[in-house]
């Protein structure tokens, strides 16, 4: 703490809570307005948050927890954690209490729950004890660095229970329904399946007897038609000759093949009669070859005829668009081997799913920014695997139904646990939980601190008279440094995305009571079990691990939900329920965090820690 004064003034303190949210609300409503004019897109964010969360946050932990803490904090780590573990618990039981009151829907009864359980623990402290810190009227610099260090064993504790020990399947128990549907489908299929191999054995006997008696009509049409082509072979032969030839070569349109070699201009301008004429070609062509079986080059030929139909078809509107000067880019058609026209990642400014990539469009972000701002939607698009999960879970379902599998419990069970224990050393070894590890295991050690940063332990300096890897800190600084301006612009990006299409009835209730839950109860409760551990002598004089614990139980829900319920949500699906929950629930938060969180801190500073 400052020693610049006894007692700090009211007015300092309330200005001090809220300086920070001025900074917090900017850089989300630029993440908001970049979202809108679609340059920050859904595939940009989630190549960002992907970068954040494999190196610009790493680096950050990396920097603050071996900068700033030191092995005498082990007991502050430990209180953390302890205080991390309460937050999520009572978090989780609010949840399930608003559930049972407000009778929210069922299939949100995972998603309400870790609407309760996770904050948004990391971007948004982060930033408000950065600012808060500067000045040192009330924190100094450095006291603001080990609240940041302090913050990241707060995000170390969230990273254990969402992924090591795989919380965030509370938001697939929400989907269980629609995953399990895949099963009805395939007994359907299958079931119908028989049914159609009996009438294509039907239809193949109607068939042959149909192509028998019409092979013996054809072949007396066939004597009528020679004779009468005798008769009038020699009075008109020669003067076919003479004719024919010449206005072939001025008159009779060239070959496809011909035109597939002119110049751009020539295939731009081709018409849609031309487009039309090769299309009844190729019906003509199939319709001589139905009552004969197709072999591998005929097959092939056929493909490639398609293949640069379709080719033209493309030149000749993208002609038309820039005639025209329409800034709307050409409209991919689905593939020619796919039921499915899902857009993924990289649908503008590549090629389309055509195997072949023979249809064309615009390569320019700037056709995506004249079209409509992306929603939800867009989101669900880029980051659903409903389909792989589904067929997961009806793999499961044929396995439950296996005789022989279902009789070796002990080894189902082992396979189980081998899976769990697969994911959760998955989880440990990404990069946020190596570094935090990494981090704690150095900062607890003095020799090997002593490498990084200057120490009491005694260490050889380097030529410029600083500790031996000194660059690897000031590298970790500079790179982690953009860890929270980027944060902060895609949560901006996410809430400008959300959309509620149908509200629940009686759903206000729900939304009501979550948000009181995270914004003044779960604050209260924080306020509360801080001053209980500062007059039990946990804290000692150390008022910073106080503050910062206060601090976290003020935080609304993290905006990382809503990438977690688009991964289970059915792009397909006219209805997004769970999605549309959580964005009433996360919009409601956001707009009142600018008045509950600079209150939180004003009391808790003046009242409670009586400053």
């Amino acid at each position: 703490m400052s020693d610049a004064s006894d007692s700090l003034s009211l007015s300092l303190v309330i200005y001090s809570a809220v300086k920070p949210i001025f900074k917090i609300y900017f850089i989300i409503a630029l993440g908001f307005m970049l979202a809108k004019r679609n340059i920050l897109t859904v595939t940009t964010c989630r190549d960002i948050s992907d970068t954040i969360v494999t190196v610009i946050m790493p680096c950050l932990i990396f920097n603050n927890m071996v900068s700033y803490l030191k092995s005498s904090d082990i007991k502050n780590v430990g209180i953390i954690i302890f205080t991390a573990i309460l937050l999520f618990l009572v978090g989780g039981l609010l949840g399930y209490t608003t559930h049972l009151v407000t009778r929210s829907p069922k299939r949100w009864l995972g998603g309400i729950i870790s609407v309760g359980i996770f904050p948004n623990i990391s971007d948004l402290p982060i930033a408000y004890m950065q600012t808060f810190s500067k000045g040192g009227k009330i924190f100094t610099t450095t006291e603001g660095n080990t609240g940041v260090a302090y913050i990241c064993i707060f995000l170390m504790g969230m990273t254990l229970f969402q992924f090591t020990f795989g919380l965030y399947r509370l938001i697939e128990w929400d989907f269980r329904d629609e995953l399990l549907k895949g099963e009805d489908v395939e007994k359907t299929i299958s079931s119908s399946s028989l049914g159609e191999k009996i009438n294509e054995g039907n239809e193949e006997h109607n068939r042959r007897n149909h192509n028998q008696h019409s092979h013996d009509n054809n072949a007396h049409e066939q004597e009528q038609e020679q004779e009468h082509e005798h008769s009038h072979s020699h009075n008109d032969n020669n003067k076919d000759i003479l004719e024919t030839q010449p206005t072939r070569s001025r008159d009779q349109p060239r070959p496809i093949v011909e035109r597939a070699g002119e110049s751009s201009r020539s295939l731009a301008v081709l018409s849609t009669t031309d487009l039309e004429s090769i299309s009844s070609e190729v019906s003509a062509k199939q319709a001589k070859r139905n009552n004969q079986p197709p072999n591998r080059t005929e097959i092939e030929n056929e493909e490639e005829q398609r293949q640069h139909e379709q080719f033209l078809k493309a030149r000749a509107k993208r002609h038309n668009n820039s005639e025209s000067h329409e800034s709307t880019p050409i409209i991919r058609t689905p593939s020619l081997y796919s039921s499915s026209s899902r857009r993924h990642r990289g649908s503008i400014g590549s090629l389309t799913e055509n195997p072949y990539g023979l249809e064309l469009i615009h390569s320019r972000n700037s056709d995506l920014r004249r079209q409509p701002s992306q929603n939800v939607d867009d989101v669900i698009n880029e980051y659903s695997e409903f389909d792989q999960l589904r067929n997961i879970e009806l793999e499961k379902s044929k396995s439950l139904h296996n005789d022989e599998e279902s009789q070796n419990e002990v080894a189902h069970i082992e396979s189980k646990f081998r899976l769990y224990a697969r994911k959760m050393l998955h989880n440990i070894l990404q990069p946020t939980s190596v570094s935090l590890l990494a981090s704690i295991a150095i900062c607890m050690s003095p020799p090997l601190k002593a490498l990084f940063v200057p120490t009491t332990f005694y260490m050889p300096n380097a030529p410029d008279g600083q500790p031996p890897l000194s660059f690897v800190i000031d590298l970790a600084s500079y790179i982690g440094a953009a860890s929270v301006p980027l944060g902060l612009l895609l949560l901006g990006a996410t809430l400008a995305r959300l959309q509620v299409k149908k509200l629940v009835p009686g759903f206000w209730k729900t939304a009501l009571m979550i948000t009181a839950a995270r914004l003044i109860i779960i604050p209260i409760f924080g306020v509360g079990v801080t001053t209980g551990m500062y007059k039990g002598g946990w804290y000692g004089s150390d008022k910073l691990v106080r503050f910062v614990s206060v601090l976290e139980f003020g935080l609304p829900n993290a905006t990382s939900l809503v990438y977690f319920t688009a991964f289970y949500t059915d792009p397909t699906s006219d209805e997004h329920l769970q999605m549309d929950c959580l964005a009433v629930c996360l919009i409601s938060q956001y707009l009142i965090l600018w008045f509950t969180l600079p209150f939180l801190i004003t009391f808790t500073m003046k009242v409670s820690m009586g400053l």
